[in-house]
């Protein structure tokens, strides 16, 4: 069922009426995931989803490099290249076919999870990894987007050592990477700081959906985000959207997940709310009207996976549900049909 926690004008029920209708597909349980991650990337290329890295046990300073990819057409799993590194919450980005990856956290011997500076890039016809230029600082928890001819990355933070005071630099710096020079270039700060943020880009602009405006330890706590962000490549320009949201919540189904707008919507799902449970709230920003809608909720609360859109299928892979500790892992595939 779905639910609205917003008003909107009178004059605007109409039109909210066309998008729940619209919406009103459900989720479908799919097959299980053959290794279970959390705080892991994803990106759709070539009809399939693929979850790059995370953590695999219950120590989010544990890493992997497993690169798992589902096909939503024939519900199955396979196995591609392994990362070169063992990572999570990096930045991906796909591009000219092929997938971006920038920074991450990677474990470093006696000090924990530690932001990476390295960046590669996959290449499906060959199935492999090739390093590219070091970004200019390291950095984990942010977005990567492609927009025209360049890659754009911002937002995120520094962290050097796992401990909650592990992060030394939240950023508004953001970088255009030219893929043919393989270079970057320094672009406008973003109006503030953001992790754990769904993106996309949609007729050109760069928008960008943060959970929170700070990581969890550097200021005491979360500092819960509302409204999203806008980059005009164009202008070199950002715009802040001072908009609610359905639920304001981290820790998406959607972050740190290249391929999640679709038909002029920017997904963001379930996630921790403010009450500090999981939630099975699902919303999309429509990148036209500059509003958010609710979404078909979620069969269940579930939090800090990872997905993509392809074959006409929202996908979601990975995170947790409800349990002790962290939470049981989540193992089932969930599909929404959004064409």
């Amino acid at each position: 069922m779905i639910r609205l926690r917003i008003l909107y004008p009178v004059g605007a029920f109409l039109l909210l009426g066309a998008h729940l209708e619209a919406g009103a597909e459900q989720w479908r349980v799919r097959s299980p995931i053959p290794q279970h991650v959390y705080g892991h990337s994803a990106a759709a290329l070539n009809g399939s989803v693929h979850l790059l890295g995370g953590c695999h046990t219950d120590d989010w300073q544990l890493p992997t490099d497993a690169h798992q990819v589902y096909d939503p057409v024939s519900d199955s799993w396979s196995e591609a290249a392994r990362l070169p590194l063992a990572l999570g919450w990096s930045m991906p980005a796909v591009h000219d076919g092929k997938i971006y990856l920038f920074g991450g956290g990677y474990h470093r011997a006696d000090q924990g999870m530690t932001s990476s500076d390295q960046a590669w890039v996959y290449d499906p016809a060959l199935d492999r990894w090739d390093r590219l230029r070091s970004l200019p600082e390291p950095r984990m928890n942010g977005f990567a987007a492609a927009s025209g001819d360049f890659v754009y990355i911002s937002l995120g933070y520094n962290r050097q050592g796992g401990a909650d005071d592990g992060v030394v630099e939240e950023f508004r710096s953001t970088y255009r990477y030219d893929p043919a020079r393989d270079r970057y270039e320094k672009v406008a700060d973003a109006p503030e700081t953001g992790c754990y943020i769904a993106s996309g880009v949609h007729e050109g602009l760069v928008y960008a959906v943060p959970g929170s405006l700070r990581e969890y330890g550097f200021h005491g706590d979360y500092q819960w985000a509302d409204g999203a962000l806008i980059y005009d490549p164009q202008r070199n320009e950002w715009t802040k959207l001072d908009i609610p949201r359905i639920e304001k919540r981290v820790f998406y189904l959607t972050q740190s997940s290249a391929s999640m707008v679709h038909g002029g919507r920017l997904w963001v799902i379930g996630g921790m709310a403010v009450n500090r449970t999981r939630t099975t709230r699902t919303e999309y920003l429509d990148l036209e009207l500059k509003r958010f809608f609710p979404g078909p909720d979620l069969p269940y609360p579930r939090c800090c996976g990872g997905g993509g859109i392809a074959a006409g299928q929202l996908v979601i892979g990975g995170g947790f549900i409800d349990g002790e500790g962290l939470g049981a892992p989540a193992m089932e595939t969930l599909t929404l049909p959004v064409d």
